[in-house]
């Protein structure tokens, strides 16, 4: 009987440490963890090969669990990396706010949510489904990173501080034309760490896009720093 317990103890246990999918079995989450997602955090943050040298022009990623793709937008043709947008994976952790309120810090958030990796959106970037597939996305975590926050909270000689005043806005739009909006900033409120959203009310989905804008503008667009984090992407398989 003893024998037993402690065999289906350790199955139990081995479970919870492989598995991705919640207790609902039509439902997986998305959170970037194991050796392949830690493979595709580049360094430096910024210049380095992944996503600005050699590998910039492979850099995509396809969830196997979820058939979420990701990855670089090349946007303007490739030749510029991840300067011209997309979804990259990091560990990069740092509360610095004032030293690294910088694009060389790209891809770090200022505090942990527990776990190891996650992905950094910058730019007009987007997720989708493998094609001819739709489906509902049920939430995702979001964090501003070090370089938005640091800039929103002082300022930085060409964007204005948020701390009183003004707004910078996440607009997630599905290719359904259902659309959402989430402030990273508003009135003096910024958000600063982890926060999860709940996207059921667009729908089933093939591809959400990810656009940030605000009140701080000039002829060029928004002058904040157009970066964010999300991790634990929940999706309904049925």
């Amino acid at each position: 009987m003893k024998k037993f317990f402690y065999l289906a103890l350790a199955l139990c246990m081995g479970f919870a440490l492989t598995s991705c999918s919640d207790d609902d079995d039509d439902v997986a989450t998305l959170t970037f963890e194991g050796e392949k997602w830690t493979s595709l955090v580049d360094s430096p943050q910024y210049g380095g090969q992944l996503l600005y040298g050699e590998g910039k022009d492979t850099y995509d990623w396809r969830d196997e669990a979820t058939g979420l793709n990701g990855g670089l937008t090349r946007a303007w043709g490739g030749g510029y990396g991840y300067s011209e947008g997309g979804v990259a994976i990091s560990n990069y952790v740092c509360d610095s706010l004032q030293a690294h309120s910088t694009y060389t810090y790209q891809l770090e958030v200022p505090v942990s949510n527990g776990s190891k990796n996650f992905a950094v959106v910058y730019c007009d970037a987007s997720l989708s489904f493998d094609e001819g597939v739709s489906r509902v996305i049920r939430s995702m975590d979001i964090c501003p990173t070090t370089y938005l926050l640091g800039v929103e909270t002082y300022g930085d000689g060409y964007a204005a501080s948020l701390a009183e005043s003004g707004n910078m806005t996440l607009t997630i739009t599905a290719d359904n034309g259902k659309t959402m909006d989430v402030d990273f900033a508003r009135d003096g409120n910024i958000l600063k760490t982890w926060k999860r959203i709940d996207l059921t009310s667009l729908g089933a989905v093939n591809k959400i896009s990810f656009t940030m804008d605000g009140s701080d503008r000039s002829d060029w667009g928004v002058k904040h720093p157009k970066y964010f984090a999300l991790d634990n992407v929940k999706v309904e398989l049925k």
